[in-house]
């Protein structure tokens, strides 16, 4: 009987340490060559330790699965590439990861704030829309969202934010970073479609039109732009 080179988790963790572990499965499993059907095994042998080790954070919404499918198949897709740069992390490596998977890197525990931010703006859209009780009866309740509307702002309010706008805007097309390998996906391009558009444009639509991975595009977004989008609206508002 041929013995498997993947040795159980429990086995594995009574002689190694968690970084050691972690470091092995990673390197077994970029050794392998993709597509067959030893790197699919190594891969899960890989995502055992990593859900073992409690590395991805965890949420209790409803669409949490789904998004650690799409984490699972990022990570696979680049670990490989990013392995050398996470180890070189000045804690443990398992620290390096979580930190990786979780915020700077996949950004896991952005991607789940942004889903309990999208269920509190449906609230709130949901709220704007119910009707304020009144002992009326006449059939004319305003929703809430009509009583804000009704807040009209004085016309050189309005001038005034139109010709901040504007500056904003001309401001954002000299924004012409993008990631490597992604010319087509500079800030001044995603500010637009997240700022310019009714409504703004979803990171998925954003990410297909643009022929950029998902992960890339918010990093770069995070990282890159909105760095340089807060340093423009500083400057517009004459702070230093």
């Amino acid at each position: 009987m041929v013995k498997s080179k993947y040795v159980s988790v429990t086995q594995m963790c009574n002689d190694k340490s968690n970084d050691d572990l972690l470091r092995e499965a990673i390197a077994n499993f970029c050794q392998e060559t993709p597509g067959t059907r030893e790197r699919d095994k190594a891969f899960a042998h890989l995502w055992k330790l990593i859900l073992k080790f409690q590395i991805p954070r965890t949420s209790p919404h409803p669409r949490y699965p789904d998004l650690l499918q799409e984490i699972q198949l990022e990570f696979s897709q680049r670990i490989c590439t990013e392995f050398e740069k996470i180890k070189a992390g000045k804690k443990s490596f398992v620290h390096s990861l979580r930190l990786w998977m979780n915020w700077y890197g996949l950004r896991l525990g952005f991607r789940i704030l942004d889903l309990d931010r999208e269920d509190k703006k449906k609230r709130v859209e949901i709220s704007l829309d119910a009707p304020i009780p009144d002992d009326n009866n006449d059939g004319n309740t305003p929703t809430l969202g009509e009583v804000i509307a009704a807040d009209i702002p004085e016309p050189m309010d309005t001038l005034e934010q139109e010709d901040f706008e504007e500056k904003v805007s001309a401001k954002i097309q000299d924004l012409v970073c993008h990631p490597r390998d992604y010319p087509q996906c500079t800030c001044a391009e995603i500010a637009k479609r997240r700022f310019f558009r009714n409504p703004p444009q979803k990171w998925e639509e954003t990410a297909e039109e643009l022929k950029i991975p998902k992960g890339t595009l918010t990093a770069h977004w995070h990282r890159i732009c909105k760095p340089r989008l807060a340093q423009i609206k500083n400057e517009l508002l004459g702070g230093e």
